[in-house]
């Protein structure tokens, strides 16, 4: 890997010949401000004779004597001895925010193509340019934030031999991540949040208490985010050591499991949840997706529970059914039964159900919502979900479920997940 140097050129050269020497770069990138008047600093870099100005001859006004001698060298690239590649980023502007910052985002973001090792010294140049660069070099995890100083003898500048060293800023960079990750956990983007986090953390130095922060963080957000994979154990797993401090969701997660008492529904009222979550983001086909699937696993959950019967082997059970004639029907090649969301609750009726009896009361518009997952895109149409759709499907979906419930004697207890970690 390479070394890229990008500096903001203006005022003093000695400081940016001295980053120089000392990282010694493959490449530099110069942010200097364009044209060869008094106010540009392009000419510093590689402007023939004596561009790099310290002091300025100064005349007497009356008698032409010199007061000031003179200070000036040869342009930055000569006194640094410089042989390798560079380029100059000239800047029309010199306080111009915008420009300067879209030409030292581009610098930057070409060093990373070219997967150069990136420092960031912003000792030099105008007070936007400084800036500018400062504040891209800290929230850019890549880069190597930079700064030649010399002995400070008062507010006006430094005197003596100047040094250019790395600044750590590893406080700024985590308080940043965390406030990002906070942003997408408020949006239940519990993985995103872990990749983030993760990938982050591995290129800031972390240490002491806030290490330990990081480590809950990273393991909490991994067990929620496998929670809402429905990948119940390793969600399990992960938040049994956080127990106490997110009870509520640890006991409802031991439901789901079979860990503690529960309905035995918990799985159905979950994925509801989970669809919730898909539509606060705006994923409203993933959203009725999950709804669909909610309302036959509803089913599915009462027939083997309740009837001992299970969907994707009917033929097993038909002695139990009324009309056994009408389902050997749907043997496939071989010999099996298996039966999808509508059939499910007309198998619930035939035995006589509270499901199947609200199913009865309900059918047409059970049908007719439907319609909705059935022409997304994620099942056999190619009509995207909007937002009043979903609602509709939500809100028939809970009231159905929860009259299922009602005349079953069964509890409803929907857990949404937290939106703070």
């Amino acid at each position: 890997m390479g070394k890229a140097l990008i500096i903001t050129v203006g005022g003093s050269d000695k400081p940016l010949v001295e980053a120089i020497k000392q990282y010694n770069p493959d490449f530099i990138y110069f942010i200097c401000t364009a044209g060869k008047g008094p106010e540009a600093s392009s000419p510093m870099v590689d402007g023939d004779g004596k561009v790099c100005i310290e002091k300025k001859e100064i005349k007497c006004s009356g008698c032409s004597r010199i007061v000031q001698e003179q200070i000036a060298r040869e342009n930055i690239i000569k006194q640094a001895g410089y042989e390798g590649e560079y380029r100059k980023i000239e800047i029309d502007g010199p306080d111009d925010y915008e420009e300067i910052y879209q030409k030292t985002k581009e610098a930057i973001k070409e060093a990373k193509q070219k997967n150069y090792e990136i420092i960031a010294d912003f000792t030099g140049g105008t007070k936007t340019m400084t800036a500018v660069l400062a504040m891209l070099s800290v929230l850019d995890v890549d880069t190597k934030p930079s700064l030649t100083r010399g002995k400070r003898t008062d507010t006006s500048g430094v005197t003596g031999e100047s040094l250019s060293t790395l600044i750590d800023v590893s406080s700024v960079r985590i308080e940043n991540m965390f406030t990002l990750v906070d942003i997408l956990i408020s949006h239940y983007l519990y993985n995103s949040a872990y990749l983030l986090l993760t990938q982050s953390a591995s290129k800031i130095q972390v240490s002491g208490k806030m290490g330990n922060i990081l480590i809950d963080k990273s393991s909490l957000l991994l067990a929620f985010s496998y929670w809402d994979n429905f990948e119940y154990q390793k969600a399990y797993e992960n938040l049994k050591d956080y127990a106490p401090k997110f009870k509520n969701d640890f006991d409802y997660l031991l439901k789901i499991l079979g860990k503690e008492k529960n309905s035995g529904y918990e799985m159905v009222f979950d994925l509801i949840m989970n669809a919730e979550r898909q539509a606060h983001n705006g994923y409203y086909d993933n959203a009725v997706a999950r709804l669909y699937r909610s309302l036959e696993l509803f089913a599915q959950i009462r027939l083997r529970n309740k009837h001992n019967i299970e969907t994707s082997e009917l033929e097993k059970s038909l002695q139990k059914l009324k009309n056994p004639e009408k389902w050997e029907k749907k043997k496939n090649e071989k010999g099996e039964i298996k039966i999808g969301l509508q059939d499910s609750y007309e198998v619930l009726l035939e035995l006589g159900d509270a499901f199947g009896n609200v199913y009865s009361q309900q059918k047409k518009e059970l049908l007719n919502i439907l319609q909705i997952r059935n022409n997304s895109k994620l099942a056999h149409g190619d009509k995207p979900v909007n937002e009043e759709d979903w609602k509709k499907m939500l809100e028939f979906a809970k009231n159905f479920i929860n009259e299922c419930c009602r005349k079953s004697g069964i509890t409803v207890d929907y857990h949404q997940l937290p939106i703070e970690i």
